[in-house]
């Protein structure tokens, strides 16, 4: 153990993940279109590859950069279209077919006048989660944009995209199953009014368990590549799914419940999730015969930008080694707060460093 706190990757893990659920894609017939928000990596990227994906989404025009890099030409970017894209998308073009979120019949025109060449356009509903994208009651709207879409000298009308957050707070598969229900309803919905359209779904814990995807032609998860703390509690995986965890250097006993960690909010970012009566930054867990194994009611429970105070915790835990596994909250937020992956068996994996 480094005296700084590292990003570890379990390889196997993670490459099953991926199998699993492009062998689940595959069974239900379903475009498996993963976002690469999660991971940022070219080589982990290349796993996708080896199970037959070919188009991917990603969150910015820069990080389709990346990944063009390495021969990717086939993107969604999953964050509604603005202006200062253009120049961006304009370099992309030149290498790699685009999909865009455009919710605007004003946006749509600037698009078709400032690029050169065709892209496609995904109308981003809101089910009812109110993060973004026009609203499933808005029907007269959504008419207008597919029109639009489809009158454009280079645009054409892909279809329709949902991101449910609201799966997140569920505890359980049957939660999954309630809280989704109305995002399957609504592309179900648009699909019987374009039945051309291609309906697509992005979290996580919807592409994780559920079974029936009739009314649904693409998945585009990106949290399942390594799952976490979070997925765990939501039910969407076991605590033996998650790929990654931050080993951070233990500094001292405070008392007989808390100790002080290195490792803050710069390495976990601030999600948490209500647990043990308090908020969970991340999960203290042992590895045994290569399972993890959680230790009850030890976590981070409170985090400054390099302090963090892990409650629970006696130096019995971890004996001599000085340092402490976390099971991060939100792995897409802690991997992207590293430089690298240090893979369990001791390679390094390189990964997309925000400038």
């Amino acid at each position: 153990m480094s005296h700084q706190p590292k990003l570890y990757l379990d390889k196997e893990r993670c490459k099953r993940n991926i199998s699993r659920i492009a062998q689940k894609a595959n069974e239900n017939n379903l475009v498996f279109r993963p976002h690469f928000k999660t991971h940022q990596s070219i080589e982990i990227g290349r796993w996708f590859r080896d199970e037959g994906v070919e188009g991917v989404t990603v969150s910015s025009v820069e990080m389709a950069k990346y990944f063009i890099q390495d021969g990717w030409n086939d993107f969604t970017i999953a964050f509604p279209f603005y202006k200062g894209m253009i120049d961006g998308l304009k370099e992309i073009q030149n290498k790699a077919q685009i999909r865009l979120f455009v919710n605007s019949v004003e946006d749509i025109s600037l698009l078709n006048r400032e690029l050169k060449k065709d892209f496609k356009i995904y109308i981003e509903i809101d089910a009812g989660y109110g993060r973004s994208g026009i609203s499933i009651n808005k029907m007269d709207q959504i008419d207008l944009l597919v029109q639009a879409a489809n009158d454009g000298k280079f645009s054409q009308f892909h279809g329709f995209y949902i991101h449910d957050g609201g799966t997140y707070k569920a505890r359980g598969k049957n939660e999954i199953f309630e809280r989704v229900e109305d995002s399957v309803d609504a592309l179900r919905k648009l699909k019987d009014h374009y039945p051309n359209a291609s309906t697509s779904l992005g979290d996580t814990p919807s592409a994780s368990v559920l079974n029936n995807f009739d009314g649904i032609d693409e998945i585009t998860p990106g949290n399942l590549v390594f799952y976490d703390w979070m997925q765990v509690q939501i039910g969407s995986c076991s605590p033996n799914d998650v790929a990654v965890y931050v080993e951070i250097p233990f500094a001292q006993q405070i008392d007989n419940e808390k100790a002080i960690v290195h490792g803050g909010a710069v390495h976990f970012s601030k999600d948490f999730i209500e647990q043990y009566s308090n908020r969970n930054y991340g999960q203290v867990f042992q590895i045994f015969d290569n399972k993890f194994k959680p230790d009850d009611g030890v976590y981070l429970s409170s985090l400054s930008q390099e302090h963090g105070t892990v409650f629970g915790f006696k130096k019995s835990i971890i004996g001599d080694h000085n340092s402490i596994k976390i099971l991060p909250i939100h792995s897409c937020l802690t991997v992207n707060l590293f430089d690298v992956y240090h893979t369990t068996d001791g390679e390094i994996i390189q990964k997309r460093v925000l400038s």
